[in-house]
């Protein structure tokens, strides 16, 4: 749809909200499987594979995901995969063995990320590409909310009725959005009425292909390097300093509540430069928070780093979804999102593996500090991507301009 005018009120915030299912429902799965694994009597080898196969099977899948989103269209797909999350969650109540948890997990983790890929389809089908960063930034609003409270609310109700019973929450959190799914607006008549016959991988490597769609995956790497080094070693940096683990915790959420903030204002910022020199910008800030992570490590100053990287957090993500959908056909949308998704589980496993054995052999101050030039470095690079593909469209313009009349 070219005009979010046309489009419902009731619809559109139906729209943005669809955002605090997907990253909200993988922290329930998250926060809560490995538990309920643990109550079980599975060993912490076993856990680890629970919880990678969760992340693995959609990481593997994501583009074919995107090729049913183009085929189906966003909404129906949006309430497949709620749906099946919910019909999933209800699922795991029965399960009484971890191996049959670890079964079941693959599965769960497909559901989830079909309906966050789908809700992130029917977004970026909205409006023009001009209005889509504003629209991305309400939705990703939503995103950052979800992802906050999440935790919390299934620790609490875990601790009420009990780690096995706290998987009702993610049921019936995935069944008001599959209900929420059905006022969404139907958006497939936006792409071609007849779609390709391609497979999605075929797709998927003629997409990635395209240097806009290369700065995009390469921006989408830096996000998940930069998120996966903080979420995952400043808390055990902060304790390891004195701080308590509560304390600790309120540094990470701030990441979150300033990225909530700053989420919706994504679109006045692309009024001052370009959508992809914006998220360098944000990016930048947040590779900034590591370098800072070591200097700053006493109250109140310590809350510095985690705003920095809120802005990053809350800015990237809507104006990555652009970017990523302005470089791919109509068509191609959902491959294009599944595509990105991949390029997330990649650097989610890869990010941890790399900077914990960098921190372990530098210890923590230097290890932070590596991680942010490293941060810096990609941005550098993607920088000099992004100017060579605005050569390469403008080339055709020049051309015409000196050719003899």
């Amino acid at each position: 749809m070219d005009d979010v005018a046309r489009i419902g009120r009731s619809r559109l915030w139906a729209a943005y909200a669809s955002g605090g299912f997907g990253l909200a429902m993988s922290s329930y799965i998250t926060f809560l499987v490995p538990l309920r694994a643990h109550e079980l009597g599975a060993g912490y080898e076993l856990i680890g594979v629970i919880a990678a196969a969760g992340t693995l099977a959609p990481g593997l899948l994501a583009v074919s995901l995107g090729a049913v989103i183009d085929r189906i269209g966003p909404k129906r797909s949006f309430i497949v995969g709620t749906s099946a999350t919910a019909a999933l969650s209800l699922l795991a109540l029965l399960v009484t063995n971890a191996w049959w948890l670890l079964a079941l997990q693959p599965f769960l983790g497909l559901a989830q990320t079909f309906g966050w890929v789908s809700s992130q389809g029917h977004i970026t089908s909205l409006g023009t590409p001009a209005q889509r960063p504003m629209l991305t930034g309400r939705f990703s609003f939503f995103v950052n909310v979800g992802q906050m409270t999440s935790p919390l609310l299934a620790g609490g109700v875990a601790q009420l009725i009990g780690l096995r019973w706290a998987f009702v929450v993610p049921a019936a959190y995935a069944a008001f959005f599959a209900a929420l799914g059905l006022v969404l607006v139907d958006t497939r008549s936006a792409a071609p009425a007849r779609v390709p016959q391609r497979g999605g991988v075929r797709a998927a490597a003629q997409l990635a292909a395209m240097r806009g769609i290369q700065v995009a995956l390469l921006l989408t790497f830096v996000r998940l390097w930069i998120g996966t080094v903080f979420n995952t070693f400043v808390p055990v940096y902060l304790v390891s300093k004195g701080f308590s683990t509560g304390l600790a915790g309120t540094v990470v959420a701030t990441a979150s509540l300033v990225g909530a903030v700053m989420a919706p204002t994504t679109g006045y910022w692309t009024r001052f430069m370009c959508t992809e020199r914006a998220t360098m910008v944000g990016l930048g800030l947040g590779a900034a928070s590591l370098l800072l992570v070591p200097h700053v490590a006493a109250l109140p100053i310590v809350y510095l780093a985690p705003a920095l990287f809120g802005v990053a957090l809350g800015t990237s993500l809507p104006l990555l979804l652009s970017i990523v959908t302005a470089a791919a056909p109509p068509e191609s949308r959902g491959v294009a999102l599944g595509l990105r998704t991949a390029g997330n589980k990649a650097a989610a496993t890869g990010a941890p593996v790399l900077v914990g054995p960098l921190i372990a052999a530098l210890g923590m101050s230097l290890g932070f500090s590596v991680g942010g030039l490293a941060a810096l470095a990609l941005l550098a690079a993607s920088r000099q991507l992004h100017r060579a593909d605005r050569r390469s469209a403008a080339a055709p313009l020049g051309a015409a301009a000196v050719t003899p009349k």
